[in-house]
Formats: structure tokens, sequence, C-alpha cells
């Protein structure tokens, strides 16, 4: 994934970070999970695998873009991922995953 698609897919990505390289980094490290990513319903009772990927990576950079969170802290937080993933590419994802995640995210009563 680009950054330009990252941005396109999740507006809650801020285009002021589209010139970090970090967030490039980001965006093609993680594209497979990104494309995955679902925001969870606001009467979410039970998170799927794309709700978490979400959550898990999309979270930092939303605060951002609510000004939540300065640059700097975002660069870190992606950082922070980028550096856990390449300690342990092959179970980065289930790490992401815990243990009673849904096959399918789970609505509350009275959600559509």
């Amino acid at each position: 994934m680009t950054v330009n698609e990252l941005i396109a897919r999740f507006p809650e990505v801020s285009p002021d970070l589209a010139g970090e390289p970090t967030l490039a980094e980001f965006a093609d490290t993680f594209g497979e999970l990104l494309a995955m990513a679902r925001k969870p319903s606001n009467c979410s009772t039970g998170h799927d695998a794309g709700n978490h990927f979400y959550l898990a990576l999309i979270g930092p950079l939303s605060y951002y873009r609510y000004g939540l969170a300065s640059r700097e802290r975002v660069v870190q937080d992606l950082r922070a991922l980028l550096d856990r993933h390449a300690a342990d590419p092959g179970g980065f994802a289930a790490s992401l995953l815990p243990g009673d995640t849904a096959l399918a995210e789970v609505k509350g009563p009275g959600c559509d």
C-alpha cells in the first residue's frame, strides 16, 4: 500500500503526514493488514481481526488527526509498530489479535 492509498482509504490519516518517511515505510510494511483493517461499529460488542488491525494500526494516526497526539508522538508510535514487526515478522499480525477475537464483528442489540 502506498501513502496515498492509505490516506484515501482512511480519512483518519492526516494528509500533512504524507511526506513523512516513517509513514511510507508503515504503509508499505503493513499494506496487507491495512487492506483488511476496518473501523469497528460504534455499537460493536465483539471485534474481528479487521477491527483489531484498525485499532492497532490506524488508532495512533487518528489520535494525531484529532489533535490528541503530537506529530512526534505519532511518528514514534509508528516506529514502535515497525520495530515490533521487524523483531517478529511472522508473529506480528497474531500479536495484534487477543484470544477472544470474533470471526465476524458482533454488533449489539438494535444495531444494524
